[in-house]
């Protein structure tokens, strides 16, 4: 059992968000390529996506401030389990068919738990609490194989009919098909492909160039433990978490950041945040502008324990993180 630094002399809060949030905000948008199409040249024809889904099972209610001793099912009115489904392009579809590559996959996976997880909630009765975001004990709600369901609503793969005399159409893959830009699709598997975020060292979670966070991140349900060093090494370099692709946003509606891009196998996902996680506070201090980020980074410099409270869908869900050696 390793235990919590006495008193640390240096600062959390960067990596785990407030000053990736000045990094992040203003360079992790990338322009796309934009074209003229004429109506008589290079129409575009589209193809459907595919649907995919996974259902979750084990899901319980019981009325709010009760025992978990009371629950009933979460299910439809048909009395199937909550599923979640995501519409995918035709890429994204042949990952899912040969599950290969392995990072793109367990994304992919993870996008579809997360639809499972939020119909669920949204299954919920108004007034009942719920274990639908449960993932660990013997009442946690279990997310099971993905399956195909038939054709969906997204485009699945794009061509260009009718080329201009002595010229050519666009060449797009099925991410640009979406977008009209430049595209992607990739983003799950650029660490393993090469990039170089080696923080020097083998001992703190990287390991031939690529961040392991799982071999210094422990998690039990919502609490968990930070290798101290590990935490030291992307302070003194904040751009190897930049380099993982988190996007977070901020919404001038409810005045908060939204994570987005959260792959599995990167820092922000062994800690438990999600895609669409709406930031409300860091240790009992409300994060609504650049202004309150820097303050909590400032407030937690001498903090051995970080308490995070963040909006997933409608459902409040608290994080604690305990930095130890």
């Amino acid at each position: 059992m390793v235990t919590p630094r006495a008193k640390p002399s240096w600062p959390r809060w960067w990596w785990l968000g407030g000053g990736g949030l000045l990094g992040l905000l203003g360079s992790l948008l990338s322009p796309g390529s934009t074209g003229c199409i004429y109506p008589d040249r290079c129409i575009k024809v589209t193809s459907p996506g595919h649907d995919w889904c996974r259902n979750l099972t084990n899901a319980l209610q019981w009325p709010a401030g009760g025992s978990i001793d009371e629950a009933e099912p979460v299910i439809y009115a048909n009395g199937a389990t909550p599923k979640g489904c995501r519409c995918f392009n035709d890429a994204e579809h042949q990952v899912l068919e040969d599950k290969v590559p392995e990072c793109q996959f367990e994304w992919l996976l993870d996008e579809l738990e997360q639809a499972a997880r939020q119909e669920c909630q949204a299954l919920v009765k108004p007034g009942y609490d719920h274990n639908c975001w449960t993932v660990g004990g013997a009442d946690a709600s279990v997310v099971e194989p993905e399956f195909p369901d038939g054709m969906g609503g997204c485009i699945g793969n794009c061509e260009y009919g009718n080329p201009p005399a002595g010229g050519a159409c666009p060449d797009h893959n099925p991410y640009e098909c979406a977008t009209g830009g430049d595209g992607g699709g990739a983003g799950a598997c650029e660490l393993e492909e090469g990039a170089d975020t080696s923080t020097g060292g083998g001992d703190s979670g990287s390991e031939g160039g690529v961040l392991e966070p799982s071999k210094v991140i422990s998690c039990h349900g919502n609490e968990c433990e930070i290798d101290e060093t590990f935490a030291w090494d992307l302070y003194a370099d904040p751009s190897l978490l930049l380099e993982q692709g988190v996007r977070i946003a901020y919404d001038v509606t409810t005045q908060r950041h939204i994570f987005d891009n959260i792959a599995p196998g990167t820092v922000l996902h062994a800690l438990g945040l999600r895609d669409g996680d709406r930031l409300e506070h860091v240790n009992d201090l409300v994060i609504d502008d650049l202004d309150s980020a820097l303050q909590a980074y400032l407030d937690n410099q001498d903090a051995t324990i970080l308490r995070v409270r963040i909006l997933r869908g409608d459902q409040w869900v608290d994080y604690t993180y305990t930095f130890v050696r």
